[in-house]
């Protein structure tokens, strides 16, 4: 049993799975009418909250979150003539995530020091351009599609978080 399960009393998977139907409550009936997503692109997006949800700022074992749009842009936009951030496609991801994760679930805190439709279209070009640089195709296609739909997934993040604080006490984990 890891540290985390033991002091919360949950998984990852179910984290996941609690940000998958919940996301997927969110979007069922704005789908049809809004993108064409698919459920893949739905559970990536619950998995990218799921993460987020699990990882502490301060956690050194890999590219720490960021508190705001303004570390990703220093992170990846301002850094984005070096070669190195321009054809990985892992590197590239993760700013996708980034974004998606700040400019969505935390868009009603962004929009107040943020031109979040700019934002919205680094973020799917963050994810096109690792969809691109992509060997394996079915990967490649999950990325083109969430970057294709980025605004459509970052306004259901938002939908979600403004939705889980109106029931925070409705909450039940078990």
């Amino acid at each position: 049993m890891s540290e985390y399960t033991e002091l919360y009393g949950f998984t990852s998977d179910q984290t996941i799975s609690f940000f998958a139907g919940r996301l997927r409550e969110e979007v069922s009936d704005k789908q049809s009418s809004e993108a064409e997503s698919s459920e893949a692109e739905m559970v990536y997006v619950a998995s990218i909250l799921a993460h987020f949800a699990q990882t502490s700022r301060s956690d050194a074992t890999y590219m720490s979150s960021p508190g705001s749009l303004c570390d990703v842009f220093d992170a990846f936009v301002f850094r984005g003539s070096d070669e190195v951030l321009v054809q990985d496609p892992e590197i590239l991801e993760i700013a996708g995530t980034h974004v998606l994760f700040l400019a969505g679930f935390f868009r009603d805190q962004m929009q107040k020091k943020h031109n979040l439709e700019w934002y919205d279209f680094i973020g799917g070009s963050f994810f096109g351009g690792a969809s691109a640089r992509l060997q394996k195709e079915k990967r490649a296609a999950l990325l083109r599609g969430v970057a294709a739909n980025f605004n459509f997934w970052a306004v259901s993040c938002r939908n979600l978080s403004r939705t889980l604080r109106d029931e925070r006490y409705l909450l039940r984990l078990d």
